[in-house]
């Protein structure tokens, strides 16, 4: 089946130092591509002085731009201008972009004087960098607020883009440009416009008190756009004023969610229902669309994707989604971290190497209490300056740090029977488990940061298939039988691995799908971008 989660967008790949071309892409991603400046003789000159008390990133489009203007066209003032007031619809505050300044430029900017045509210049400019930034890489940063979040800024040389837009005319491809290339940001976005559309108008409580199928009920139009966004009310129903079963059954259901009387009837606790359960998905929608602003723009052709909050892994070969598994992720106190790899190795019946945050808080308790602790769950201990083996009778738990514990492979390993390796800050990865049932509960925040994934050998055939790893059934059994360790390399084919957040998906039909803020992490990053 053809994906419909992730469509990804080419980007041409720009090399060697060379002039750019007119029909290349707009966004330059880095010092490689030289853009010329702008050719008007009646551009303005900038004091060279005055350039270098800007911001070193400005100052390079002033170096490049040999010191002149670049926003003398009123085309290219009017397109930034357009984009710093709708960028609400991105779910970005545009506050810190001085717009009312820069409208003021705009709207004088004949009658300004070569001075404050110069300051106009710095102000158009520095509104260009701020919301180019916010779009390409978030308005925030995600590794300020969180220590778990490995999402690095992506590469933008904006001084040379900015160039290449002035020149062109093209402010607004531009912006677009900036913007990920994954389709769901652009669900996303056209959601949130959407709510801003319906809340335009105003809702009112039913004043009639005859409530009948085919009665006409003035208040019902708008409420109908409000059920329509909510996706309680059928897209192929008539937004009118005419009560029909459509419109009572979608009233029902929000009055039901909201555990009020279910009477089809739209009374004040009824319209706070609606308001709050839209405002709870604006919220949502605002901080997503920051989230995929964070997240790479390209995961690849061929990836394993966990949504954490989902609990769910899909895996995607050459765009298509082909596998989908429930996965186990960790719990409130141990979060799984969010982060983007490569897949090295997948390992079958592999060791486990107790990491620092489990030997103190489960290990060590359950040694100290009884040290056939070690005997019974299959340790090893190890002593870490000489790498000799340590009998558990000689094992100092005051000095429990200082050990290292490794448990052997085969049945009964914390791990299972396999597990899947790649490079992270983090020592996580995705491994079986010796507790299935646990996949049968709908929360399942339960491991120590690691991913669990059900059926994990149906996701290593989808690897081997990648890799052309023609290992068969019988090979894998024999290798599990022998309860000995087994490393196998996927470096043939790169697969991309993405551990990401997100609570709500919208498809192309605008029906969103919320899922749990598991972490709680939705509220916060909310009030941190108003």
């Amino acid at each position: 089946m053809k994906q419909l989660i992730f469509s990804l967008m080419s980007i041409l790949a720009l090399t060697s130092c060379k002039k750019f071309n007119s029909f290349a892409q707009t966004l330059i991603l880095n010092d490689s591509i030289e853009v010329a400046a702008l050719e008007d003789e009646n551009l303005l000159l900038v004091d060279t002085l005055s350039v270098t008390k800007l911001p070193k990133d400005i100052q390079k489009f002033y170096i490049e731009n040999m010191y002149q203007v670049g926003w003398s066209k009123s085309t290219n003032r009017e397109q930034l201008l357009k984009a710093l007031d709708e960028a609400y619809l991105d779910g970005i505050n545009n506050k810190k972009y001085n717009t009312k300044e820069i409208h003021n430029y705009h709207a004088n900017y004949a009658s300004l004087s070569e001075k404050d045509k110069v300051e106009a210049d710095f102000a158009f400019t520095k509104a260009y960098y701020n919301a180019s930034n916010d779009l390409y890489n978030g308005v925030l940063n995600p590794r300020k607020l969180y220590n778990d979040w490995d999402m690095f800024p992506k590469e933008l040389n904006t001084a040379a883009t900015m160039l290449l837009a002035l020149d062109r005319e093209s402010i607004n491809e531009s912006f677009d440009s900036l913007r990920t290339p994954n389709v769901m940001y652009a669900h996303l976005k056209n959601k949130l416009s959407d709510y801003y559309t319906v809340n335009k108008d105003s809702l009112k409580t039913f004043t009639a008190k005859a409530h009948k199928v085919n009665d006409t009920i003035p208040e019902l139009v708008n409420i109908k756009k409000h059920l329509k966004f909510l996706n309680y009310y059928s897209a192929d129903l008539p937004v009118d004023f005419i009560n029909n079963e459509g419109v009572i059954t979608a009233i029902k259901k929000v009055q039901k969610n909201s555990k009020l009387v279910e009477n089809g009837v739209v009374d004040k606790k009824t319209l706070d229902a609606i308001i709050k359960e839209e405002n709870t998905i604006k919220e949502k929608l605002v901080v997503n669309l920051e989230r995929w602003r964070w997240f790479p723009r390209d995961l690849g052709k061929d990836y394993i994707l966990v949504n954490i909050a989902d609990f769910s892994l899909v895996a995607v070969k050459d765009h298509d989604t082909i596998k989908q598994h429930k996965v186990i992720v960790g719990k409130n106190s141990r979060k799984t971290p969010i982060l983007t790899s490569v897949l090295k190795t997948v390992v079958i019946n592999p060791t486990w190497t107790v990491p620092p945050t489990i030997l103190k808080n489960d290990l060590t308790p359950k040694a100290s209490a009884n040290l056939s602790y070690f005997s019974n769950a299959r340790f090893t201990i190890y002593e870490k300056s000489t790498g000799k083996v340590v009998a558990p009778e000689n094992w100092d738990s005051s000095k429990a740090s200082s050990y290292r514990y490794v448990q052997k492979a085969g049945v009964g390993n914390t791990l299972g029977r396999i597990k899947f390796m790649f490079d992270n800050n983090h020592a996580v990865y995705l491994h079986d488990t010796t507790n299935k049932s646990n996949f049968g509960r709908a929360q399942r925040n339960l491991s120590s940061g690691c991913i669990r994934v059900e059926d994990p050998f149906d996701l290593a055939q989808f690897i081997f298939d990648i890799q052309e790893n023609e290992i068969s059934q019988e090979e894998i059994k024999k290798i599990l039988d022998s309860q000995n360790t087994k490393n196998i390399s996927t470096n043939k084919e790169p697969i991309g691995i993405h551990q990401l957040y997100w609570t709500i998906q919208v498809d192309d039909k605008g029906k969103p799908t919320i899922y749990g803020d598991v972490y709680a992490y939705d509220s916060d990053l909310y009030k941190k971008l108003q």
